[in-house]
């Protein structure tokens, strides 16, 4: 089975010395590549105005939809409302899941509808690759006695680190749901994660 998610490391590294205080900062980044394996649904409802949300959720059974999945309820007329949700589930269970709306849209009469959204990294996935400051830190030294070996200098112990990660986001697409299976049998877009350190280290002499 094709693997769901890769893991590509690509380091750069920037420098900022002072040599007035005797000091070199340098700017580690690493970038996680995470290969989606969400199939995002998103779940259309039409009822009754006065219909609250334990009605429409009733309408849904099986989906593991809850009021955590809402996003919009619209009034398309005086008598309707049109409720949203975005409902994410694994590969594996989307075939399943198709299955289940497909039925359910079926005994509505079409108040249920819904169309696949697009895919996403899992939280899970995302939470399985975190950023090592302790590797980042690595980077920065390696790097740092570079160019301070350049200068006839030696680099000495950290002085100040900051960090920061921007976590992957979905990739959305608009499609039918018959054709899901696209987005399985075909490579999905990645989606980066990216560690920053910076590093700021003391220099010294060798003499």
């Amino acid at each position: 089975m094709r693997k769901l998610s890769t893991l590509l490391f690509l380091m750069t590294v920037s420098a900022f010395a002072q040599l007035d205080d005797n000091t070199i900062t340098i700017t580690a980044t690493r970038q996680a590549t995470l290969q989606p394996d969400q199939i995002v649904f998103s779940v259309s409802v039409l009822t009754p105005q006065a219909a609250g949300l334990d009605v429409v959720l009733a309408m849904l059974p099986g989906t593991g939809v809850t009021e955590a999945n809402l996003g919009e309820v619209y009034s398309n007329s005086p008598n309707a409302l049109q409720w949203y949700f975005t409902l994410a589930t694994s590969f594996l269970e989307a075939s399943a899941t198709v299955k289940l709306l497909t039925q359910l849209e079926s005994q509505s009469k079409g108040a249920v509808s819904f169309y696949v959204q697009g895919t996403q990294v899992s939280q899970a996935l995302q939470q399985s690759q975190p950023c090592s400051q302790a590797a980042l830190v690595a980077d920065a030294r390696n790097q740092a006695q570079m160019l301070a070996s350049a200068a006839g200098l030696t680099v000495g112990p950290v002085l100040a680190v900051s960090d920061g990660s921007a976590m992957p986001t979905a990739v959305r697409g608009y499609v039918l749901a018959a054709t899901f299976v696209s987005l399985i049998s075909t490579p999905a877009p990645t989606t980066p994660t990216i560690c920053t350190a910076v590093v700021k280290f003391q220099l010294y002499s060798y003499h």
